[in-house]
């Protein structure tokens, strides 16, 4: 009667603990789903952006589609962070990413500035050049990814950041009523598209742990940035040429600096 009665308890124990790691694998099953599924969620959410911004530039209001690519960038600076820290910064993610980056900030601002000044049919051939860099930025970018060799600094200017500053240049015009803007305009859909393809260095957003001279700098200037804007969105896009120029401030200051080595 003892060895049937510890049989049957050891079936019952048995048959508990195999429900609890059936139950444990499936929790943790969810979890990993939704570990992948939010940095995802901010892709979607930039996608969104563009598609919404798009539809503006359709009826005309660049201004709220300018701030729609704003928003899209910052939602694609989110979903890389929140995949690398989560330990999901999958291939399947990097794709997905690009594709979405190609459409919100290559499309999108393409059919903003051509709507906006370039509407001419040599104004389309011009407006392509940029999402054509773009799409070349990001296949580089895809391809270093790829191979592990990114580095401290973005090589060329990022996407986004070309994307911001074209669309930023449309608010800026709305406000200061220049008769060159469409020469302007022209300046700089090639500037962004040679810089988007150049090999220059440039910074990430700034690490405001940093304690050194380059970290505190870059801090300065990234909140004299949010608070120039907040008090007049006018003063994000000459904010933003200091960044656009800084690719070839930093190539200068290496060259000069290579010269100096070879000299001692």
């Amino acid at each position: 009667m003892s060895c049937v009665t510890t049989s049957i308890t050891h079936w019952i124990y048995s048959s508990r603990s195999g429900r609890d790691i059936e139950c444990g694998a499936k929790e943790l099953e969810s979890y990993e789903y939704m570990m992948r599924f939010i940095p995802n969620a901010f892709t979607v959410g930039n996608l969104f952006c563009g598609f919404l911004a798009l539809h503006y530039v359709f009826q005309g209001n660049y201004v709220p589609a300018a701030w729609l690519i704003f928003l899209g960038a910052v939602l694609d600076k989110m979903d890389g962070k929140l995949a690398r820290r989560m330990g999901n910064d999958s291939q399947f993610g990097i794709q997905f990413d690009s594709i979405v980056d190609v459409c919100t900030f290559g499309i999108v601002p393409t059919v903003l500035i051509y709507q906006a000044h370039l509407h001419t049919d040599w104004g389309m051939g011009l407006a392509f050049v940029f999402l054509l860099c773009g799409a070349i930025r990001l296949a580089r970018f895809n391809t270093l990814s790829l191979e592990d060799e990114r580095g401290e600094f973005y090589m060329g200017l990022s996407i986004p950041t070309a994307a911001i500053c074209l669309t930023q240049y449309v608010v800026f015009v709305d406000a200061w009523q220049s008769p060159h803007t469409t020469p302007l305009a022209v300046l700089l859909v090639l500037l962004l598209g040679f810089l988007m393809v150049s090999r220059l260095d440039y910074d990430p957003i700034p690490n405001f742990r940093g304690t050194s001279f380059s970290d505190r700098f870059k801090q300065i200037y990234s909140v004299t940035t949010v608070g120039l804007t907040i008090y007049d969105s006018i003063f994000f896009f000459p904010m933003a040429l200091i960044y656009i120029f800084s690719g070839f401030y930093r190539w200068i200051f290496r060259m000069f600096s290579n010269e100096v080595t070879q000299h001692a």
